[in-house]
């Protein structure tokens, strides 16, 4: 499966580097993450890498099904 950039950069970090990612894309967006709420993002952050990271590399190992023939 081809990703974009941002994808792809996004799936190329490791879990230390989440926190400067989070840091870096909110100040893009204009957004300020409250400090209380900074460790939660971090943590959904990195789960959601790991599950994007998993469902990627399924995709990418998938063979198609071979087609069938229509038999009526």
């Amino acid at each position: 499966m081809a990703t974009d950039p941002a994808l792809a950069a996004f799936l190329a970090l490791d879990d230390d580097a989440v926190a400067a990612y989070a840091d870096a894309r909110a100040e893009a967006l204009g957004l300020a993450l409250p400090p209380e709420t900074l460790a939660g993002v971090i943590d959904n952050l990195t789960l959601l890498r790991r599950q994007a990271a998993t469902f990627t590399a399924a995709i990418n190992d998938a063979t198609p099904p071979a087609p069938e023939a229509f038999e009526p």
